[in-house]
């Protein structure tokens, strides 16, 4: 019986610690693959042609080479200038749309602040309730 449960906890740790060797943060996209992405998505939701999709596709991927070159692992990210390049980027973006298609991206922007905006709050939210029952305890 003492041999059973020795092997059963033997064979728990060691999953254990093969869980914790594996590396769960998230594997880095290569710009290409991010500019790639954000063109697909951007031609599913305007229908691009194909001379708007390969300008598209060159503006992301220029965005996110600069963004890598930018980014230092560890430190802060200058929010305004992110702010300011993708003002720039959108700008650049609206030059290449058309009419129809400048106002379905904008309104797809609303929508995307939107959301963004009730993820944020729901998770300020969830601070100000685990604040709130930390006080009661």
């Amino acid at each position: 019986m003492k041999k059973l449960i020795l092997s059963a906890i033997l064979f728990i740790s060691m999953g254990t610690v093969a869980m914790s060797q594996t590396d769960n943060k998230k594997v880095q996209k290569t710009p290409e693959e991010r500019a790639q992405r954000s063109t697909d998505m951007l031609d599913r939701k305007l229908s691009l042609t194909a001379d708007q999709k390969t300008k598209i596709y060159a503006l992301n991927l220029s965005e996110m080479n600069k963004m890598k070159e930018k980014h230092v692992k560890g430190e802060k990210r200058d929010m305004t200038a992110m702010k300011a390049a993708m003002e720039e980027r959108d700008t650049k973006i609206n030059n290449i749309l058309d009419k129809k298609q400048r106002s379905s991206y904008k309104e797809w922007k609303e929508k995307r602040r939107e959301g963004m905006k009730d993820h944020a709050g729901k998770r300020q939210g969830d601070r100000r309730n685990k604040e709130q029952s930390r006080e009661k305890i």
